[in-house]
């Protein structure tokens, strides 16, 4: 037993030191192959792909306010004061304070119509140019605390600013430079101090302020002063680090030049603030900025939605379509649109007021809620980082918002985007986007469409910024091409979007302030009735619609209906336009007056147009209504 056992010992101590010398005789073998293994293993693993850095930004660029600010396009300006109460609109500084009592006075009002109306930004006077404050000021008299309005314990701008803050509508007050009150005004030292004085009192008691407004302006033959402009704008940054300041000459935002609201068709956001001085920058250097501009000054819009600045009750505000022209040439062209939508006497915004901004929200709503091109296939010319990077893809540009945008690969000549809307559209506004955060950089573009074999251009445009709309006649097309011809940088798109407006043809003739309201297929059905013994009907009518206006009968009465605004005195500025055309211009009369007119043969040929017309206007208004003709 014990042989066997140690034979067996022995057995199993050959057999391991074999294996181990097996072992140890292949284990280098072993270890090359594991390696060559692991690295032909890594080799082919797909690795993860590391980003590509943006494209540098090119200088100048926005500020944070200055981008929270552009980012908001609309604003509402709020001229309210003692000149409310007596018709003027530049007070002199001499009227009572007890003519400011506004009984009814809502500022969530003010706010509410803002926001509901697609303003996210309000500006109030606080100080106009006759001295009278719309705060409790203890540097002065003139102001609130000596009106019959709250037994002299009101606060206008404390009001706004709790409703602004309710609402999350950013706050933005205007101080006068001029004051027309003031016995110091003239004397440079102490006016600067007491003008320093209020506006530290402004702004340390109302919370956020995202706007500091101030001009330049003062009346012919006022008293000469000197104003310390750096030493205002040094305390503003101190107590309200957060807000632009808006001046003639910046330092945040520059006024456009004219209080039409209208930019120049180039605007950039580049400006040298050494060329301009407040009170007296050159309207043609502001209205287009500075392609070689060292500061970033985007421009503000500022115009009234009625003839004057404040209130007056023989007035009637613009018409929904002028303020769609206006935000066009102002939104549209790269800069802000400040609207003045001034309370009326008793503390409101009026109603007539309401409801042309309503209208005009309507109408942006039906423009530019749809993106024709959002279903559309993209291709670029290049892309950053390569065909594959969707960080600066072309479909970015289908995306709404700044911050993701297409990029093309660097050094390149061309800069090309292309689109297949994958079937035939109809559009007549183009409307691009740079992402302004890195540098304004495109100089000139244009739009091609695919007709017939061949690219056609269909418009051309210098300078984008925040936001370029462009109108052109209605194209119908499946293939586009978007050409940035020259840049100052590479240039980077983050939207680009077509759309079709049904209704700026009409603008020219339908600026007008009726409030009836119609139904458009319903009219059409009606008018075809009525006219059904005429020697023209709806058929004619089209045609003229089409001759006068270039639309539709039915997209005639699809605007009235839309626009109730307008609708009254539609038919009216076709009448009108066709008298214009053939004959001297009548006198202002009944419907009989019309009648007689009428029957003059006219030389464009739509003299029975008229008498359709005539029929139309009864349908809509009654027979008794016929009258208001011419």
């Amino acid at each position: 037993m014990n042989t066997d056992s140690s034979n067996s010992k022995d057995n199993n101590i050959r057999n391991i030191n074999r294996r181990t010398q097996a072992l140890n005789s292949t284990n280098p073998i072993s270890l090359r192959a594991l390696t060559i293994l692991i690295i032909l293993f890594l080799t082919f693993i797909p690795h993860t792909a590391l980003k590509t850095p943006p494209p540098l930004p090119i200088l100048p660029l926005p500020s944070a306010p200055q981008l929270q600010w552009q980012l908001s396009s609309m604003a509402l300006f709020l001229h309210f004061g003692p000149n409310t109460f007596t018709d003027s609109e530049w007070g002199t500084g001499h009227a009572s304070p007890s003519v400011f009592n506004p009984t009814r006075l809502n500022a969530s009002q003010w706010v509410h119509v803002a926001e509901e109306a697609g303003f996210s930004r309000v500006i109030l006077t606080a100080k106009h140019h006759d001295g009278f404050c719309l705060w409790p000021s203890e540097y002065t008299d003139y102001s609130v605390k000596a009106s019959p309005w709250r037994n002299g314990k009101g606060d206008v701008v404390a009001e706004l600013a709790m409703a602004a803050k309710e609402a999350g509508v950013a706050l933005g007050l205007y101080l006068s430079p001029w004051d027309r009150h003031e016995n110091c005004y003239g004397k440079t030292v102490e006016y600067n101090e007491f003008y320093m004085g209020q506006m530290a009192e402004l702004l340390s008691r109302c919370g956020d302020i995202k706007e500091v407004w101030l001009d330049g302006a003062k009346g012919e033959g006022e008293k000469d002063m000197e104003y310390y402009f750096d030493a205002w704008f040094s305390l503003i940054r101190q107590l309200q680090p957060g807000a632009v300041i808006f001046s003639d000459a910046g330092p945040d935002t520059r006024w456009i030049g004219d209080e039409a609201g209208v930019a120049g068709s180039s605007c950039w956001s580049l400006f040298n603030r050494s060329n301009a001085e407040i009170g007296g920058t050159d309207p043609q250097y502001s209205q287009g900025g500075d392609p070689h501009g060292h500061d970033w000054v985007p421009a503000e819009c500022d115009v009234s939605i009625r003839p004057g600045w404040f209130w007056h009750a023989s007035e009637v505000p613009k018409s929904a379509l002028k303020l769609l022209d206006i935000y066009y040439r102002s939104a549209g062209r790269n800069c802000l649109l400040l609207l003045n939508v001034p309370p009326n006497s008793s503390g409101l915004i009026s109603d007539e007021d309401i409801q042309v901004l309503q209208e005009f929200k309507e109408l942006r709503r039906s423009i530019f809620s749809d993106n024709l091109a959002k279903n559309a296939i993209l291709n670029a010319s290049s892309i950053r980082g390569g065909n594959d990077n969707s960080q600066f893809s072309p479909y970015n540009v289908l995306e709404e918002g700044i911050y993701t945008y297409w990029a093309p690969e660097e050094d390149q000549s061309d800069w090309v985007l292309y689109l297949n809307l994958q079937e035939s559209v109809s559009f007549n506004v183009l409307q691009v986007q740079e992402p302004i955060h890195m540098g304004q950089r495109i100089i000139e573009f244009n739009l091609e469409i695919l007709n017939g074999g061949g690219w056609k251009k269909v418009i051309s445009g210098t300078t984008v910024g925040y936001k370029r709309l462009l109108q052109f006649p209605t194209v119908k097309s499946q293939y586009l091409k978007f050409v940035i011809s020259e840049s100052r940088a590479d240039p980077l798109i983050s939207f680009l979007g077509i759309h079709m407006d049904r209704f700026s043809i009409l603008n020219h003739a339908f600026d007008t302030t009726s409030q009836a309201h119609v139904n458009g297929s319903q009219v059409l059905q009606q008018f075809s009735i009525a006219t059904d013994t005429k020697v023209l009907n709806v058929v004619c009518f089209d045609r003229a619609a089409k001759v006068i206006f270039g639309c539709s009968a039915q997209q005639f009465f699809d605007f009235a209906t839309l626009h109730p605004y307008a609708a009254k005195n539609a038919s009216n500025a076709l009448v009108g336009e066709m008298v214009r055309i053939t004959l001297s211009k009548p006198k202002r009369g009944n419907a009989e007056h019309l009648r007689m007119t009428s029957v003059v043969p006219l030389r464009s040929g739509f003299q029975p147009v008229i008498e359709t017309l005539k029929d139309l206007y009864r349908v809509i208004y009654g027979a008794e209504g016929s009258g208001g003709f011419m």
